[in-house]
């Protein structure tokens, strides 16, 4: 059913922004032919905008909604909120939900998007460009067209009031996260994912990389658009994509640093802890197997003894090698792979695509 609500409410968007930019494009003949510049069939920023982001956008409110519900009941089932802490975890989970759902935040989300996108296309955006689909060129007197009318009072507002949406629910999760570490959690400082049991916390960020993708396509689209119009070079634009991915995977990362403190503290707390206990086993070691060896007739091959040396060696390794933030590799070329893939095209439009993928290949083998 909520999946269903899903592909009608893009199906009602997908008409609402991109059909009428086509139709009123066609009417004016800027859809193709040497009118313009730029018509709306050639233009790689329509089809980032609204075949790539909407789609995008739209779909994962599934995607991430599913996985974070995930992420909220294993804090749970997994132990790590102990039994006294449970009821501040409610309170915390109530209030993600509530502001998750929150109307108001929606209405002012697609205010803002309409103040911000018609302040900067109408009073700011002035300098002359390229004539294309949304407007004419110095010669036709540099007027908005239908569609560009179109384009700066719904279909852009539609697309940057949903990004808004996504920055307020990225914020929400990072609320309850900090809230979350504030709690006496149960960590483990000996779990394998070395992160004290909390690892799993990365794929909740990484269930944002449809979001991340989404505005990697919207950043592709005008980038391609700049190199195939505007005269600019993918050398000039590069740094742009690469500052874009730093910052991006900064913004999406940065939540998880509020149980740094508490990962410190618990792995500081851990090495003293099994330091002691580490020295009090190979010191009773020492002594049965070593300094008595002569006079002991106990066989050392198949003793229990080696086999608890190894364990407790294994087990001290996992502490020792504790991260302080709850960080998984995979989860992270995930959210990189998000962020880079749909930029390849707009690369793609300078050097050719293959040369790309075989040097990317390289910085990965």
């Amino acid at each position: 059913m909520y999946e269903r609500r899903r592909l009608k409410l893009f199906g009602a968007l997908a008409l609402l922004t991109t059909a009428p930019l086509l139709l009123l494009s066609l009417s004016e003949g800027l859809a193709f032919g040497p009118r313009v510049e730029v018509p709306i069939l050639r233009d790689p920023g329509f089809y980032c905008r609204y075949l790539a982001a909407l789609p995008l956008l739209v779909g994962a409110e599934i995607f991430v909604g599913m996985s974070l519900a995930v992420q909220v009941g294993y804090l749970l089932e997994s132990g790590l909120v102990p039994e006294e802490e449970r009821p501040s975890f409610q309170a915390a989970k109530a209030q993600l939900q509530r502001l998750a759902r929150s109307r108001a935040a929606k209405v002012v989300a697609g205010a803002l998007a309409f103040v911000v996108v018609t302040t900067f296309r109408l009073l700011l955006d002035t300098k002359p460009g390229a004539s294309s689909w949304e407007r004419l060129g110095a010669a036709d007197g540099g007027r908005i067209t239908l569609a560009g009318w179109w384009s700066i009072l719904v279909s852009v507002p539609v697309l940057v009031g949903l990004l808004l949406h996504w920055l307020w629910r990225a914020g929400v999760w990072a609320w309850f996260l900090f809230r979350v570490s504030r709690l006496d959690l149960a960590l483990t400082p000996t779990h394998p994912d070395r992160a004290g049991g909390l690892g799993f916390l990365a794929w909740g960020q990484a269930s944002f990389a449809p979001v991340l993708a989404a505005v990697s396509a919207v950043l592709s689209g005008s980038i391609a658009g700049e190199v195939l119009y505007g005269g600019r070079t993918v050398d000039a634009l590069k740094y742009h994509a690469v500052v874009f991915v730093v910052l991006a995977l900064a913004f999406l990362l940065a939540p998880l640093l509020v149980f740094s403190r508490r990962m410190a503290h618990c792995r500081f707390q851990a090495i003293l802890d099994f330091g002691m206990l580490v020295w009090r086993h190979d010191r009773a070691f020492d002594e049965k197997w070593i300094r008595n060896l002569g006079t002991s007739r106990e066989s050392l091959l198949g003793s229990p003894d080696v086999s608890s040396l190894s364990d407790i060696g294994v087990a001290f390794d996992h502490v020792e090698r504790m991260r302080i933030m709850p960080l998984d590799h995979q989860a992270l070329l995930v959210l990189l792979m998000a962020a880079v893939a749909p930029l390849l095209p707009s690369l793609a439009t300078a050097i050719p695509l293959p040369e790309i993928l075989k040097n990317l290949a390289g910085f990965l083998v």
